[in-house]
């Protein structure tokens, strides 16, 4: 992802601002707040929304009959990744804040700054990051896509988070019976196909040996045939070794497709999908266009 310094008008741009207050974050008087960052920038011409998940549609409706400059967002992951959709390398500007639990993209562009620190500095001080990503079913996703065994557990987290110990559990119980059962067949470009347990394909922004200018994603193929081997692997990735098991498969390239007799699960930055059993997986060069603050 390129990177540069922006000259803006404060007073003169259009500004747009959708803040969900339910996720974890964000809350009634994060308007109010906001407004005065804003304010206290220079931002004379800017329009807010703020309500529910069930006001999200809507709020992003009408701000995009707007027009805006710069698209300020502040809510969980699937609030922000909506903005991102919202957005293309032809304009607005996205700010996205963190609002929720995960973070993901936020935490990927504003490292762990809190979402009035990084408004206030990008504003202050700002440029002009240009992200790449990858899109499948119409959807796109910003940071990494997972598909297969992993997910299973994305259920028995939502359980914990509610404060349901014992859902949690039994939904962990089934997840990991069911990651070995999960089969995926994978094809990886033209050169590397075959089956697995799991897949994750993450995006340049989050890559650990992709650089900012590298313009493919990386598809990791993760084959585990016992509960051995997925202990195994757990302990490895607690490590930050995962890369070296002899249970995965990497390589870099701009399209995958993955497949599974039924159902695959599939989660994108952080949220459940339903995709169907088959998708195709592409790289997008530049998705939009994010302001961050210049490092």
């Amino acid at each position: 992802m390129t990177m540069k310094t922006l000259a803006i008008d404060l007073a003169t741009v259009r500004v747009s601002a959708i803040l969900n207050t339910a996720s974890g974050s964000c809350d009634v008087e994060a308007e109010q707040v906001m407004r005065d960052l804003l304010a206290d920038a220079g931002v004379k011409n800017a329009t807010l929304w703020c309500g529910d998940a069930g006001h999200m549609e809507q709020a992003f409706k009408e701000a995009k009959a707007l027009a805006p400059d710069i698209l300020i967002v502040l809510g969980g992951d699937g609030t922000i990744r909506a903005g991102a959709e919202a957005c293309s390398s032809e304009g607005p500007y996205l700010i996205p804040l963190p609002g929720g639990t995960m973070n993901m993209l936020p935490k990927a562009l504003y490292g762990d700054r809190s979402w009035q620190e990084a408004l206030r500095e990008t504003l202050a001080n700002p440029s002009v990051k240009s992200v790449s990503g990858g899109t499948v079913g119409g959807r796109q996703f910003f940071i990494a896509a997972i598909a297969g065994a992993p997910t299973l557990w994305a259920h028995a987290r939502e359980a914990l988070r509610e404060g349901d110990i014992g859902a949690a559990i039994e939904k962990g119980v089934h997840a990991f019976q069911n990651m070995l059962a999960m089969t995926i067949s994978y094809t990886f470009g033209t050169e590397h196909a075959g089956e697995a347990a799991a897949v994750a394909i993450i995006c340049p922004l989050i890559s650990e040996v992709m650089h900012d200018e590298e313009r493919t994603l990386e598809a990791c193929a993760i084959s585990v045939e016992n509960a051995g081997e997925v202990l195994g692997f757990w302990s490895t990735a607690a490590f930050g070794a995962w890369r070296d098991d002899a249970n995965v498969t990497i390589t870099k390239t701009r399209s995958i497709t993955l497949s599974a007799a039924e159902h695959l699960p599939l989660i994108l930055d952080g949220e459940a999908m339903d995709l169907g059993a088959e998708v195709t997986i592409t790289f997008v060069p530049e998705a939009f266009k994010a302001l961050v603050p210049v490092s």
